[in-house]
């Protein structure tokens, strides 16, 4: 029974218990509770019982994709998935999804933007002081400019977002697993330069809690905090003490 009292408190803790971790624990406790020649007929009993319970959950189709996900982006387990082509295919198409929302978006606040610049020019008077001229191109620059604006267009279209995308995938697939003790989101945030797209991707999936005991406890101690003996706190003064108690110590 160790084992399940070690993966309760690895899903409860109070520091990074991040759903990417689910599953991998699911699967050892499934080994663990598989019953052995050895095993008396109450353990036998025993660990059918227990995995017949635990076999029940995370079953929904959404929540289970969601899980597998969130599993692959966990360094320390991107390794432990059942049909991992699947999944490294999803999330491709994830990032292709994301990263094309996002330049639709820019271009979309740029003709919005463009369009408001043109409705003021439209707008002002004839009096108006004429615009600044451009900044003048040094010898170099006016010389080699032909080749400049090539090597700009081909740095462009040479990687696309799918490269892009495939680049970072397969650099993060051939990174070793790091050590259980690692915090995964300190991992993306220390990568994100060598991950733009995929450090986006990790943070929106790792953020989710695995359970939901660490936010039960901000209510214990919210409860501790406004208590008959401080009733008058101010709810500014109580948020920040409970955000400090939550963050510093």
């Amino acid at each position: 029974m160790k084992v399940l009292y070690t993966s309760t408190l690895c899903v409860s803790s109070q520091k990074s218990p991040t759903c990417g971790q689910i599953l991998p624990i699911l699967k050892k406790l499934e080994a663990h509770l598989a019953v052995k020649d050895g095993d008396t007929v109450f353990v036998s009993n025993l660990k059918k019982q227990v995995w017949a319970n635990l076999s029940k959950r995370y079953q929904n189709d959404e929540i289970r994709n969601f899980l597998q996900v969130a599993t692959a982006l966990d360094p320390r387990f991107k390794h432990k998935l059942d049909d991992d082509n699947t999944i490294w295919d999803q999330i491709q198409r994830k990032l292709i999804e994301q990263s094309t929302e996002e330049d639709c978006g820019a271009d979309g606040d740029t003709m919005q933007s463009e369009n408001e610049a043109n409705e003021e020019n439209e707008n002002e008077q004839e009096s108006q002081q004429p615009p600044c001229k451009l900044p003048r191109k040094t010898p170099l620059e006016e010389l080699f400019a032909e080749e400049e604006a090539q090597n700009v267009v081909s740095q462009q279209s040479s990687m696309s977002i799918k490269k892009q995308v495939e680049r970072e995938l397969q650099i993060y697939q051939e990174v070793p697993l790091v050590l259980m003790s690692e915090d995964p989101a300190a991992w993306w945030w220390n990568q994100q330069k060598t991950y733009p797209l995929l450090s986006d991707l990790a943070f929106s999936y790792l953020c989710v809690q695995a359970s939901s005991t660490p936010s039960e406890r901000v209510f214990s101690t919210v409860g501790d905090t406004i208590c008959p003996e401080r009733s008058r706190i101010l709810p500014e003064k109580a948020d920040m003490i409970i955000f400090l108690n939550k963050n510093c110590f």
